[in-house]
């Protein structure tokens, strides 16, 4: 079934985007048209749809899932059929999961590592009072709500364990850091495999690291079988011993040695924060802490359950008689080990006797369906085991148990460990973000961030061009996502083309990676028509590709007639002078001419000369007065005596002429 957004499910549920996906499903966020809301669609992959027995299995196994009720569980809201797939329709969680607050915060303190572990309690006690166990538990399932509340998820893979038949044991063992030793062998998976889980979250919240990691799923697996787990205190000091006991019983390799419910393991973790803190917890952590708390028997309401619980200490000697098993356990395996190679070497040693013995066929690598031929071919049996697995594609062999080479009775079950791929997540889209934004993104989501620049210039600086793989896309939770960076635009020096000719100009210009931008003009006389008189931005300044460059470049300056002024008066000359695009210039001269009327000018009028030249006209001051010398300097020995009246003052250059008082 190709899904998309805009794609319809159930009629009502309009897909909206990829969330993530697993071994077996699919998730995607998705519209409720009819309710109006945000809901999680989860849509089995189609190589799981195609058999009948599992799909009456994810049915069966929905149907337990939509029947919890819990404030600590994800809500199923519904389930149907849709293009020959199933699907199953939960409460959408918008905050991230609890892996992510490890990968950012952990260690955690411990208050608030019990706290976080109380509510998952609460919720496995919730599943296995109803005989739901989970089979998956992990920080991944694990969501944080906006109001801080965790809820727990997925569950996809879930048995329901009074009804039998409901999934085929062995099809699917979980995820291997996270898999209690029972799991991993393939042998029945209880409510206290679950706890073995959240014993290994509580240690992860505590410590910030796993107790038991490799590079591969089934060498992870084989650890939780066979190794004993390093204490939390030697990886984060300030640990209580009281808490890490709680860690270390969750972890034992018998389920018989741990905690007999989830209940149980509440109440010593309530006595430890009661021991802390001083208090119980309230508000939601009471909630979910009295729901992990009360034993099922119990008639008394949850607050007073929660009250008990916070107050009553273990039983005397249980963290030493615990300890004290552990130890006789450990020594029991290894006598039990070596009476087992005593009576081998006794019964197989030393002839022949038993029944026929075949070796197993090395079949790491090989495609499922060939494995069983070769084991069919070799007189032996097989049974499936899925794994995820980062390193071979799905469907491939990566194990089996007993190993290739050893030697089995023939008609022997040769159990095949099958990678079911990596487990993958939706990478975010973070194009056109900025760069620090982007990388936290991703790396919230678990993905490592590799940056590689160039330049752009339709993105600004520092925003994600690209991105591989693409948002929206599934990839392998840890795995790299490159961006690529828009480093802006290049940026080209501006080259000197003052003094070119224009056309000599823009041809350089351009070759240089820049545009011609605006030309305009300006008459000079002194230099060539269509010569580059100025430009901007000026020679050497560096400018992002692409940019223009603006040119100023010369004309002739065109020829003007000059307007004949003599005989006006020296306002209107200086008017008409102006307004032929020429300078006006005025002097004063003693004449018979009334004053203020020009009486000469240079150019005549009528001559052409350029645009902005300068014309001289000269404006009449009157008669020289008897004994003034005369605008040349003559002197007509006149004398004095004249008019009583001070001489009008000679106007010079473009001084305005002065009028004397009627």
């Amino acid at each position: 079934m190709n899904i998309r957004p805009g794609t319809m499910i159930g009629g009502r549920y309009e897909i909206s985007g990829r969330l993530g996906s697993g071994g077996m499903a699919t998730v995607y966020l998705a519209r409720d048209r009819m309710l109006d809301r945000d809901v999680a669609v989860k849509i089995l992959d189609e190589r799981y749809a195609s058999d009948p027995a599992f799909v009456e299995r994810f049915r069966r196994e929905a149907s337990a899932a939509a029947a919890l009720s819990h404030p600590n569980i994800v809500a199923v809201y519904d389930r149907g059929e849709t293009d020959g797939t199933y699907y199953i329709v939960m409460e959408y969680i918008s905050g991230p999961d609890l892996k992510e607050i490890v990968r950012e915060r952990a260690p955690l303190p411990p208050l608030e590592a019990i706290d976080d572990t109380l509510q998952l309690l609460g919720a496995l006690a919730a599943a296995h009072r109803r005989g739901i166990v989970h089979r998956d538990v992990k920080p991944q399932n694990v969501m944080v709500g906006e109001d801080g509340r965790l809820k727990v998820t997925d569950f996809g893979i879930a048995r329901a364990g009074e009804q039998s038949g409901m999934t085929e044991a062995g099809s699917v063992i979980g995820t291997a850091q996270y898999l209690s030793p029972e799991q991993a062998r393939g042998d029945e998976v209880t409510a206290r495999s679950d706890l073995y889980a959240a014993g290994i979250v509580l240690y992860e919240l505590l410590t910030g690291r796993l107790p038991f990691d490799g590079e591969r799923a089934v060498s992870v697996a084989m650890k939780q079988v066979n190794e004993p787990p390093v204490n939390p205190s030697v990886y984060a000091s300030g640990i209580p011993e009281e808490l890490e006991d709680v860690v270390l019983v969750a972890l034992e390799k018998r389920p018989e040695d741990r905690f007999t419910d989830a209940e149980e393991m509440a109440r010593d973790l309530l006595e430890v924060r009661r021991q802390l803190a001083g208090t119980a917890p309230t508000g939601v952590l009471a909630a979910a802490g009295a729901a992990g708390a009360t034993a099922a028997t119990s008639k008394i309401d949850q607050a007073t359950a929660a009250t008990q619980a916070a107050t009553t200490p273990p039983p005397p000697d249980d963290r030493s008689t615990i300890r004290r098993r552990r130890w006789i356990a450990a020594l029991a395996i290894i006598a039990i080990v070596a009476l087992a190679g005593v009576a081998g070497a006794l019964i197989f040693g030393g002839g022949d006797g038993g029944g026929d013995q075949v070796s197993v066929p090395n079949v790491v690598g090989l495609q499922v369906e060939d494995a069983i031929q070769e084991m069919q071919a070799a007189d032996l049996s097989t049974s499936r085991q899925d794994v995820q697995d980062d390193t071979q594609p799905a469907g491939t062999v990566v194990d089996t148990n007993p190993a290739g080479g050893e030697r089995v009775d023939a008609g022997s079950e040769v159990v095949l460990l099958v990678s079911a791929g990596p487990e993958t997540v939706a990478v975010p889209d973070v194009t056109d973000q900025e760069l620090d934004d982007a990388r936290a993104t991703l790396e919230r989501r678990g993905f490592t961030v590799a940056v590689e620049r160039e330049p752009s210039d339709e993105v600004d600086e520092g925003l994600v061009i690209s991105q591989s793989p693409r948002g929206g896309s599934d990839a392998p939770e840890g795995s790299e996502v490159r961006l690529t960076v828009s480093s802006g635009r290049d940026l080209v020096t501006v080259p000197d083309v003052l003094n070119q000719s224009q056309s000599s100009a823009e041809s350089e210009i351009t070759s240089a990676g820049l545009s011609v931008g605006a030309v305009t003009s300006q008459g000079d006389d002194r230099v060539a028509p269509g010569t580059v008189l100025s430009q901007s931005p000026s020679p050497g300044t560096e400018i992002p590709e692409g940019d223009a460059v603006s040119l100023v470049v010369a004309i002739a300056q065109p020829e003007v007639e000059v307007p004949g002024v003599v005989g006006s008066d020296g306002d209107s000359a200086r008017a008409s002078i102006q307004g032929a695009g020429l300078t006006p210039v005025s002097e004063g001269a003693s004449s018979d001419q009334p004053i203020g009327v020009v009486i000469d000018q240079d150019p005549p009028g009528g001559t052409l000369v350029q645009q902005g030249s300068t014309v001289r006209f000269t404006v009449s001051v009157g008669p020289t007065k008897e004994g003034e010398p005369t605008d040349e300097g003559d002197d007509d020995g006149g004398g004095g005596g004249g008019g009583g009246t001070d001489p009008l003052p000679t106007p010079t250059n473009s001084d305005p002429i002065p009028l004397p008082p009627p």
